[in-house]
């Protein structure tokens, strides 16, 4: 494990936005090339097209977070958004504890993990410190502006979803045949 902090802690972590303010759009969509995931194409092909990572970062739909190592390629990323969750399908009291307030509210604000992933490239256990560092910013962003929780939707394997329930995000669709399975994070404590 002190080897993956070590390696983990040499990785520089830099904003696409602070990218796209001292770089050429060319070198950065270069850079965003040298990111691979051949188990997850989708996380794969958000970075590398120009028409997703790069222009919702210049249209602020989302907010990017790259992990570049020494020899300049991309190790990891994640990717934030605001959204809204649909609670048609969640119990009334999970609404009223992710609320807040309403049990019968139809939907609530929440911020988003888009994206988040390592590039195949790294042997490394690094995910949970990403998963850490995306969580850490969000909450940056509810002390400022307020907001209760994370959603996310996991891909649904076994493996995955146990790293974000040890992670403390809570599964809102037990459904097993699902692709993808929203779970969410609380930002709040009960009181």
């Amino acid at each position: 494990m002190h080897i993956t902090q070590e390696y983990y802690q040499s990785l520089h972590f830099i904003p696409l936005s602070v990218l796209l303010e001292n770089y050429s759009e060319e070198f950065i969509t270069n850079l965003c090339q040298t990111f691979q995931c051949n188990k997850n194409k989708d996380l794969e092909n958000f970075i590398k097209d120009k028409h997703k990572a790069i222009s919702f970062e210049k249209r602020n739909i989302t907010k990017t977070y790259l992990y570049i190592s020494d020899n300049k390629k991309i190790i990891a990323y994640f990717t934030i958004a605001l959204n809204v969750l649909d609670t048609t399908n969640i119990s009334k009291s999970t609404v009223k504890k992710m609320d807040g307030i309403d049990k019968n509210r139809s939907e609530i604000a929440c911020f988003l993990i888009a994206q988040l992933g390592k590039s195949d490239t790294c042997s490394y256990l690094i995910g949970s410190a990403i998963l850490q560092d995306a969580i850490d910013t969000i909450t940056e962003a509810s002390q400022i502006i307020g907001g209760r929780i994370i959603v996310l939707d996991a891909i649904n394997h076994k493996k995955v979803i146990h790293f974000y329930e040890k992670h403390h995000f809570v599964n809102l669709e037990p459904n097993l045949d699902k692709e993808n399975i929203k779970m969410y994070y609380p930002l709040y404590l009960e009181t």
